[in-house]
């Protein structure tokens, strides 16, 4: 475990490039590299009853990222403890492992924890970060480029089980409207290209949804995105093998602020426009892609 005000970037990157050989060799199909935490680092962090999973490329993770990430600890929906998974996947469904080299994204995600860790905890009476808090939040890596078998991985690593009961924590899966859209695509399910593969997935676990709103954007208005978690609810994906049950387990959210994509930071830091990047994906990660030279 780290703590989160002792990190170093220095030391990120050779340790990512061990653990992610370590892990790459292994048949291993899920492992946490790291946790960050305000707690002391010999200390034990209480099992989650809830894990929030954010899967995502992190190439790399923004301003964004941290809206939908801080949104769903401070919801009151959900059993604590709890604890935050940023997971990458070393093999992804859709998009080749380029610009950023996976050691560079697991460093930007540590450095993104640390953010989330501080401002989860900020006491703005006091103005000062909790030291006490117990937000813990693990850097992770899986091998599965789909959903279900992620949350298989992660559940049969035993990494967060209650050893006394063999209790697992309910997994909240945090994705924005597009990867809605992904996972309930039957491409994704041969041979059958049928949705029945979800079927552990969502007996077991729930799904948090943060609308698009982006202008002009391929997903409609927030009604339009509602209509289409109806039209699960409805019955209209039964004959995919969608079940109307499980649009019970999927929330429905507003995105706060301006929606930001990796791509805008990517081309932002091509132009070497230190300013705009910092906008969209706040210091440490400004500072991190500056001094690494990332995307120029």
């Amino acid at each position: 475990m780290s703590s989160a005000s002792r990190l170093n970037p220095s030391d990120l990157i050779p340790h990512f490039q061990s653990s992610l050989q370590s892990f790459s060799s292994s048949s291993s199909t899920f492992r946490i590299l790291r946790t960050v935490s305000h707690q002391p680092p010999d200390s034990k962090l209480p099992l989650p009853k809830t894990l929030h999973v954010l899967d995502s490329s992190f190439n790399p993770p923004t301003r964004a990222h941290l809206r939908i990430a801080l949104s769903a600890l401070r919801s009151s929906s959900y059993p604590r403890p709890q604890r935050l998974l940023l997971l990458l996947a070393t093999q992804n469904a859709d998009k080749a492992p380029k610009p950023a080299p996976f050691e560079q994204r697991l460093a930007m995600m540590t450095l993104f924890a640390q953010d989330i860790v501080d401002q989860q905890n900020y006491d703005p009476i006091s103005g000062k970060v909790a030291p006490e808090a117990s937000l813990a939040v693990d850097v992770g890596v899986t091998k599965k480029p789909y959903y279900n078998d992620k949350a298989v991985a992660i559940e049969e690593s035993h990494e967060y089980e209650d050893q006394k009961t063999e209790q697992q924590p309910q997994q909240v899966h945090l994705l924005g409207f597009d990867s809605l859209i992904r996972l309930l695509d039957t491409k994704y399910y041969p041979p059958s290209h049928k949705l029945t593969p979800l079927e552990p997935f969502f007996d077991r676990h729930r799904i948090r949804v943060t609308r698009r709103s982006q202008e002009g954007s391929d997903w409609g208005t927030g009604a339009d995105q509602d209509r289409y978690v109806e039209a699960l609810a409805t019955g209209k994906m039964n004959d995919v093998g969608g079940s109307p049950e499980w649009a019970k387990r999927v929330e429905m959210v507003e995105g706060e602020g301006e929606e930001i994509s990796s791509t805008k930071v990517r081309e932002s830091a091509a132009k070497r426009d230190w300013g705009m990047i910092e906008e969209l994906v706040g210091t440490r990660i400004r500072t991190y892609i500056e001094t690494e030279r990332l995307y120029t």
